[in-house]
């Protein structure tokens, strides 16, 4: 049975016409989609659906080409649909990925100015020296140096640095914000 006949059959509801078309171009049509898509899975995916909706539409269905460009140009419409909608997912994906990083990104900096803030007033209540010698820690002198600094032994500045750790160890349950903040 040529192209037309199996057409006429088609848009009647013949469903052995539609299965003798499949036959024919399934193949090739798979073919032509690994052209655009290195997956078969894909290819085959992309070609059961243009079969599908070509039986979906059978009735409305006007071929000025041949049947088989006609099933070519259906096929690669549904293949630029797929992309279409992968590249929107994609983007979707990417774009809730970034939302959710920025969220993450902002929220530790406004965690760490509220410490930032708290272990000022901390510190501020600290003795004079004791927040001399801490400040210089933060500044990234080593307990040697600051002793050097401030011409003092390295236990004074041991036992200055104890009182201050303790101190804001028992306003930040936190030892992590507090080891951040200190090692910056």
């Amino acid at each position: 049975m040529d192209d037309a006949h199996l057409i006429a059959d088609i848009k009647q509801g013949s469903e052995p016409a539609f299965k003798s078309l499949f036959d024919k171009y399934y193949g090739p049509l798979c073919a032509y989609l690994r052209s655009y898509t290195p997956d078969f899975d894909t290819a085959e995916e992309i070609a059961q659906r243009t079969f599908v909706k070509f039986w979906n539409k059978r009735e409305e269905i006007e071929i000025h080409t041949s049947v088989k460009s006609y099933l070519f140009r259906m096929g690669y419409h549904s293949f630029l649909k797929t992309i279409r909608q992968k590249n929107k997912r994609t983007n979707l994906l990417e774009e809730l990925k970034y939302k959710a990083l920025e969220e993450e990104e902002q929220r530790p900096e406004n965690d760490l100015q509220a410490a930032t803030k708290r272990l000022k007033k901390i510190i501020e209540t600290l003795p004079p020296r004791c927040q001399e010698i801490l400040r210089l820690k933060m500044q990234g002198f080593k307990y040697k140096e600051i002793a050097d600094e401030l011409n003092i032994s390295i236990k004074t500045v041991e036992a200055q640095m104890r009182i201050a750790f303790n101190k804001i160890r028992d306003d930040f349950k936190d030892g992590l914000i507090l080891w951040i903040i200190l090692n910056k």
